[in-house]
C-alpha cells in the first residue's frame, strides 16, 4: 500500500502547526498521514466525497476526478493582493 512520506518542508509546516495548536508534532503528522490514506482509498475506489478546508474552499472528488472550489471571499482577497503586488512591482 501507499505510505505517505513528508518532505523536509512538510515537516517544518507540521512543526509550525503543532506549535500554533499546542499539540505534539507527531499528532499533526499522524493526522496528515491518516487523511492522505483516506484520500488514496477514496480516489482509488472512485468514491465521491467533499473535503472542506476552513476559509479556503472545498476539494470536490467525483468518480476519481478532483477539483478545488475556492470560496469567493478568498478568491477576491487573492486577486486583490495580486493586483496590489503587480501595482507595487510596476512602481
Amino acid at each position: 500500500g501507499f505510505s505517505p512520506e513528508l518532505s523536509r518542508a512538510d515537516e517544518l509546516v507540521c512543526a509550525e502547526v503543532a506549535l500554533r495548536l499546542h499539540v505534539p508534532k507527531a499528532t499533526v503528522v499522524m493526522c496528515i498521514k491518516a487523511t492522505t490514506r483516506v484520500f488514496e482509498w477514496a480516489l482509488a475506489s472512485r468514491q465521491n466525497f467533499d473535503f472542506m478546508f476552513k476559509d479556503i474552499g472545498v476539494l470536490v472528488c467525483r468518480g476519481g476526478h478532483v477539483a478545488m472550489r475556492f470560496f469567493e471571499d478568498l478568491a477576491r482577497e487573492v486577486a486583490q493582493s495580486e493586483n496590489l503586488a503587480d501595482s507595487l512591482l510596476q512602481v
